[in-house]
Protein backbone atom coordinates (compact mmCIF):
# COMPACT_ATOMS: atom_id res chain seq x y z
CA UNK A 1 0.00 0.00 0.00
CA UNK A 2 3.08 2.29 0.83
CA UNK A 3 4.20 1.93 -2.30
CA UNK A 4 0.40 2.68 -4.10
CA UNK A 5 0.70 5.89 -2.33
CA UNK A 6 3.80 7.41 -3.33
CA UNK A 7 3.55 6.58 -7.13
CA UNK A 8 0.35 8.53 -6.30
CA UNK A 9 2.49 11.43 -4.58
CA UNK A 10 4.75 11.56 -7.36
CA UNK A 11 1.95 11.77 -9.87
CA UNK A 12 0.54 14.52 -7.69
CA UNK A 13 3.55 16.31 -7.15
CA UNK A 14 4.50 16.56 -10.64
CA UNK A 15 1.28 17.59 -12.00
CA UNK A 16 1.14 20.41 -9.03
CA UNK A 17 4.96 21.44 -9.62
CA UNK A 18 4.01 21.38 -13.57
CA UNK A 19 0.93 23.48 -12.62
CA UNK A 20 3.12 26.07 -10.35
CA UNK A 21 5.51 26.27 -13.46
CA UNK A 22 3.29 27.34 -15.93
CA UNK A 23 0.60 29.11 -14.04
CA UNK A 24 1.66 30.39 -10.69
CA UNK A 25 5.03 31.08 -9.81
CA UNK A 26 5.72 34.45 -12.73
CA UNK A 27 3.05 35.94 -10.70
CA UNK A 28 2.80 34.77 -7.11
CA UNK A 29 6.00 36.69 -5.59
CA UNK A 30 3.72 39.95 -6.19
CA UNK A 31 1.79 39.09 -3.03
CA UNK A 32 4.77 38.54 -1.13
CA UNK A 33 5.00 40.38 2.17
CA UNK A 34 8.24 42.42 3.46
CA UNK A 35 9.34 39.31 4.76
CA UNK A 36 9.45 37.14 1.21
CA UNK A 37 6.90 34.88 2.35
CA UNK A 38 3.58 34.25 -0.09
CA UNK A 39 0.04 34.71 1.91
CA UNK A 40 -1.34 32.33 3.70
CA UNK A 41 -3.36 31.02 0.50
CA UNK A 42 -0.34 30.40 -1.61
CA UNK A 43 1.84 28.95 0.79
CA UNK A 44 2.17 25.64 -0.70
CA UNK A 45 3.80 27.01 -3.37
CA UNK A 46 6.17 28.34 -1.20
CA UNK A 47 9.20 26.13 0.61
CA UNK A 48 8.32 25.85 3.96
CA UNK A 49 11.76 25.91 5.63
CA UNK A 50 12.44 29.92 3.75
CA UNK A 51 10.91 32.96 2.25
CA UNK A 52 10.89 33.38 -1.26
CA UNK A 53 14.15 35.86 -0.67
CA UNK A 54 16.15 33.03 -0.02
CA UNK A 55 17.74 33.06 -3.23
CA UNK A 56 19.26 36.61 -2.90
CA UNK A 57 19.34 37.10 1.45
CA UNK A 58 21.39 33.43 1.28
CA UNK A 59 23.87 33.66 -1.54
CA UNK A 60 22.28 31.56 -3.57
CA UNK A 61 22.07 34.37 -6.34
CA UNK A 62 23.93 37.77 -5.61
CA UNK A 63 22.84 39.76 -3.19
CA UNK A 64 22.03 42.80 -4.92
CA UNK A 65 18.97 41.03 -6.62
CA UNK A 66 17.54 42.43 -3.41
CA UNK A 67 18.20 45.72 -3.78
CA UNK A 68 15.39 47.29 -5.84
CA UNK A 69 11.27 45.98 -5.68
CA UNK A 70 11.69 45.21 -9.32
CA UNK A 71 14.62 42.99 -8.58
CA UNK A 72 13.44 41.29 -5.82
CA UNK A 73 10.18 40.44 -7.38
CA UNK A 74 12.49 38.50 -10.11
CA UNK A 75 14.32 36.94 -7.90
CA UNK A 76 11.45 35.84 -6.00
CA UNK A 77 10.14 34.06 -9.43
CA UNK A 78 13.92 32.61 -9.48
CA UNK A 79 13.22 31.16 -6.15
CA UNK A 80 10.10 29.47 -6.65
CA UNK A 81 11.25 27.88 -10.16
CA UNK A 82 13.91 26.39 -8.41
CA UNK A 83 11.83 24.95 -5.72
CA UNK A 84 8.41 24.62 -7.66
CA UNK A 85 5.42 23.98 -5.41
CA UNK A 86 7.60 22.41 -2.62
CA UNK A 87 5.45 23.12 -0.24
CA UNK A 88 2.90 20.92 -2.10
CA UNK A 89 5.49 18.09 -1.06
CA UNK A 90 6.08 18.85 2.55
CA UNK A 91 2.15 19.86 3.35
CA UNK A 92 -0.32 17.24 1.91
CA UNK A 93 1.61 15.05 0.12
CA UNK A 94 4.46 14.03 2.84
CA UNK A 95 3.98 12.31 5.93
CA UNK A 96 4.38 12.43 9.53
CA UNK A 97 7.95 11.91 10.90
CA UNK A 98 8.07 9.65 14.57
CA UNK A 99 11.58 8.77 14.93
CA UNK A 100 10.78 6.03 16.71
CA UNK A 101 9.12 4.13 13.81
CA UNK A 102 11.61 4.73 11.31
CA UNK A 103 14.29 1.86 10.64
CA UNK A 104 17.65 2.59 8.94
CA UNK A 105 18.14 -0.66 6.93
CA UNK A 106 21.48 0.96 5.44
CA UNK A 107 23.50 3.41 5.66
CA UNK A 108 27.12 4.12 3.86
CA UNK A 109 29.04 7.47 4.17
CA UNK A 110 32.46 7.83 2.21
CA UNK A 111 33.95 9.73 -0.50
CA UNK A 112 32.53 7.91 -3.21
CA UNK A 113 29.60 6.93 -1.91
CA UNK A 114 26.35 7.95 0.06
CA UNK A 115 23.70 5.54 0.62
CA UNK A 116 20.43 5.36 3.12
CA UNK A 117 17.88 3.38 3.21
CA UNK A 118 14.98 3.90 5.71
CA UNK A 119 11.54 2.24 6.14
CA UNK A 120 8.30 2.35 8.19
CA UNK A 121 5.18 1.56 8.59
CA UNK A 122 4.10 5.00 6.49
CA UNK A 123 7.14 5.61 4.41
CA UNK A 124 10.32 4.49 3.03
CA UNK A 125 13.42 6.59 2.08
CA UNK A 126 16.18 6.37 -0.68
CA UNK A 127 19.20 8.61 -0.69
CA UNK A 128 21.95 7.44 -3.24
CA UNK A 129 24.77 9.73 -4.09
CA UNK A 130 27.30 8.14 -5.95
CA UNK A 131 29.26 7.75 -9.16
CA UNK A 132 26.33 7.25 -11.16
CA UNK A 133 24.82 10.47 -9.89
CA UNK A 134 22.01 11.16 -7.24
CA UNK A 135 18.57 9.66 -6.45
CA UNK A 136 16.87 10.27 -4.15
CA UNK A 137 13.07 8.04 -3.46
CA UNK A 138 10.39 7.85 -1.14
CA UNK A 139 9.95 10.75 1.81
CA UNK A 140 12.94 12.80 3.03
CA UNK A 141 13.75 10.98 6.29
CA UNK A 142 17.55 11.35 5.26
CA UNK A 143 16.87 15.22 6.32
CA UNK A 144 16.40 13.47 9.78
CA UNK A 145 18.88 11.21 9.72
CA UNK A 146 22.45 12.79 11.98
CA UNK A 147 24.75 10.06 10.81
CA UNK A 148 24.48 7.68 13.33
CA UNK A 149 20.94 8.30 15.55
CA UNK A 150 17.97 10.27 13.93
CA UNK A 151 18.51 14.31 14.48
CA UNK A 152 16.41 15.74 18.04
CA UNK A 153 14.56 18.02 16.01
CA UNK A 154 12.56 18.35 12.66
CA UNK A 155 14.49 19.64 9.54
CA UNK A 156 10.80 21.50 8.85
CA UNK A 157 8.40 23.45 10.78
CA UNK A 158 7.01 20.47 12.26
CA UNK A 159 7.88 16.72 12.12
CA UNK A 160 7.21 15.70 8.70
CA UNK A 161 9.43 14.26 5.52
CA UNK A 162 8.47 15.58 2.10
CA UNK A 163 7.29 13.06 -0.52
CA UNK A 164 10.63 13.01 -3.36
CA UNK A 165 11.71 11.68 -6.59
CA UNK A 166 14.96 12.98 -7.84
CA UNK A 167 16.93 11.23 -10.70
CA UNK A 168 20.25 13.58 -11.04
CA UNK A 169 22.81 12.00 -12.75
CA UNK A 170 24.84 15.49 -13.36
CA UNK A 171 25.28 15.56 -9.55
CA UNK A 172 27.89 12.37 -9.19
CA UNK A 173 30.75 11.26 -6.60
CA UNK A 174 34.13 10.43 -7.87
Amino acid sequence: MTIIRYVLCVIVSLLVTLFAMLLVNWWAPAFCDAQGNLPRWLKWFQTFDASCDAGWRDGYIDASWGGTPVRRFFARVYWLYRNPAYGWDYWPLGVPFVPTDWRVVRYVDTDVLTLFVAISSVGFNVYYHGRWGMLKVGWKAWNCWGGTTWNTVPFGPEWRVPVVFTLTPFKRKQ
